[in-house]
This record gives C-alpha cells, sequence and structure tokens, in this order.
C-alpha cells in the first residue's frame, strides 16, 4: 500500500524535466513574441488611423467638389469639371501604380544584389569561416538545447495538486471511492473563457442585428468592440485584434476592411450584408429578449 502511495508521486517527479519542457515552450514563445505581436498591433492602429485620415480627406474633397457642381449653372461647365475631374483621379491611380510597381522592382533588385553577395561569400570565405566555426557548432548547439530546456522549466506553469488526506487510515481503493461520491453530485462547473464556434456567430449576428437597428441596418461593428464587449464578460481573455480576427475567420464569418461606423471612425470589422452571404438569412434577434452588450454607436 505504502509502495502505491510513493510511487504516484515519484513518476510525476522523474518525468518533470519532459513535462515541464512541453507545457513551458509555448508559455516561453508567447513571453519572446510579446513584443512582436505589440508592434503588431500599434502597426495595424496607425494604418487604420491613416485609412481613416484618408477616407476624412478624401469625403472632403468629393464634398467640396460637388458644391462646385452644383454652383456652376452652365452644363457644359458642369460636364467638363466633372471629366476633368475623373480624368485626374484616373492620372493619380496610374502614378500610384506605377510608383508600387517601381518599389516592387527595386524590392527585387535589392534581393537579388544580397542573394549574389550572400552566394559569393559563401563560395569564397565559406571553408575558411567553417574551419574557424565548425568546431564550436555542436557544443554551441548543445548549450543553445540546454538553455531553451531550462528557460522553458522556469515558465513551465505549476501542476495542479490533488488534493490528499494524511492520517486517515484509508487506503487508495477508498480515495478513489469517495472522488467519484464527489463527482456524482452536481457541482457548478467554472465559466468557459472562450465560446464554442456556433456560440460565438450566434453572439455576433446578435451584436450586428442590435447596431442595425440604430443605423439604418447596415449593422457595421468594428472587430475591436466585439472583443471588448466579449471581454467585458469575462471571454476572451488575453486576445488581441489579431488573434480575435483569426478566430472569427476561422469560424467562416467575413471580416471586411474599411469598415466605417459613426464616431468610431473606420477599422476592419462586420456588416449586416456580410453576415448575410455567411449565414442564409439578414442578421436578426432572437425571439428571446436580449440586453444590447454592444456599444451604441455615437
Amino acid at each position: 500500500m505504502t509502495s502505491e502511495k510513493i510511487f504516484p508521486t515519484i513518476i510525476p517527479s522523474i518525468l518533470w524535466p519532459f513535462t515541464g519542457l512541453a507545457t513551458g515552450t509555448p508559455v516561453l514563445v508567447r513571453r519572446l513574441m510579446a513584443p512582436q505581436r505589440k508592434q503588431r498591433a500599434e502597426a495595424a492602429a496607425l494604418n487604420a488611423k491613416q485609412d481613416e485620415i484618408t477616407a476624412q480627406i478624401a469625403e472632403a474633397a468629393e464634398a467640396a467638389f460637388a458644391k462646385k457642381v452644383a454652383a456652376e449653372a452652365d452644363p457644359v461647365k458642369r460636364a467638363a469639371m466633372i471629366q476633368t475631374q475623373e480624368a485626374a483621379q484616373v492620372a493619380a491611380r496610374q502614378l500610384e501604380l506605377e510608383r508600387a510597381r517601381a518599389d516592387r522592382k527595386a524590392k527585387r533588385g535589392k534581393l537579388g544584389d544580397a542573394a549574389g553577395a550572400a552566394a559569393l561569400m559563401l563560395i569564397v570565405g565559406g571553408p575558411l569561416v567553417w574551419s574557424l566555426v565548425g568546431p564550436w557548432v555542436r557544443p554551441g548547439i548543445g548549450l543553445l538545447i540546454g538553455g531553451w530546456w531550462i528557460a522553458a522549466l522556469i515558465h513551465a506553469p505549476a501542476s495542479a495538486k490533488t488534493p490528499s488526506k494524511a492520517n486517515t487510515g484509508k487506503d487508495v481503493d477508498e480515495d478513489f471511492d469517495a472522488l467519484a461520491d464527489d463527482a456524482d453530485q452536481d457541482q457548478p462547473e467554472p465559466p468557459s473563457t472562450t465560446l464554442s464556434p456556433d456560440q460565438l456567430v450566434t453572439a455576433i449576428e446578435r451584436m450586428v442585428a442590435i447596431r442595425a437597428l440604430s443605423d439604418g441596418g447596415a449593422g457595421k461593428v468594428h472587430l475591436a468592440e466585439v472583443l471588448a464587449s466579449l471581454q467585458r464578460h469575462g471571454l476572451y481573455d488575453g486576445f488581441d485584434s489579431r488573434d480575435f480576427g483569426a478566430l472569427v475567420r476561422a469560424v467562416g464569418l467575413p471580416i471586411e476592411k474599411g469598415v466605417r461606423v459613426k464616431g468610431k471612425g473606420v477599422s476592419v470589422g462586420l456588416t449586416a450584408a456580410g453576415l448575410k452571404d455567411r449565414l442564409g438569412h439578414t442578421p436578426r434577434l432572437p425571439p428571446e429578449a436580449v440586453a444590447d452588450h454592444t456599444p451604441a454607436a455615437v
């Protein structure tokens, strides 16, 4: 009986270097990738702000041009103004495409030059470099693996310990019987931190349907609004917009660029029209009363 109680304790300790490596590696990777993820999120926010400013400038220019055309009484001059505006837009678009083509060509040229230089250096200096570095490759790989192993063990989450009954005189079979009796009772389960795919689709459909009531049926909701609403209810804690966007795409919902929400600018998001193509019907509320957790558009 004593050995039965000792071995379940010793075996996890023996396997801990391997289980710690398996559980600590994802944590270590997330820690190392956190700065890059933060930079990507900041870059995405800056791009969204730039898109918003560009859209506002374009809207202001279109409004000014429309006002100028409306003030022109001569229909011939009005048609000439419209043609001139369209020609300017086409020329600007062609110039943009030419610049993009020139940038791609310059990048390809730089990559080709870098590849040629690297190949020449490898052919000419490769044997010399290998003669100097070769003896240190194996020790270096060993040190790298060992350092990673130690770092993974440091970041490994603590394993959950099962409660034990000390000095009770009961054997292992009686302990399992007690645990089985506890499992038969109705115990409240801890709330899930994520939704199932069907639940996520239903939640997003509900938010879009609620927003459609206030924006003329467009149902435009930013992805960041959806995530913030769910996180206020304890869901998807630790997710950023990029991770949550990948999850929404995985359940088949279309995420659109340039979604404008009144008072909130332009960003990626979802619309009633996009969800209609996916669901086969216009987003609608369930029959039962539903509390509005979607941030109201200003």
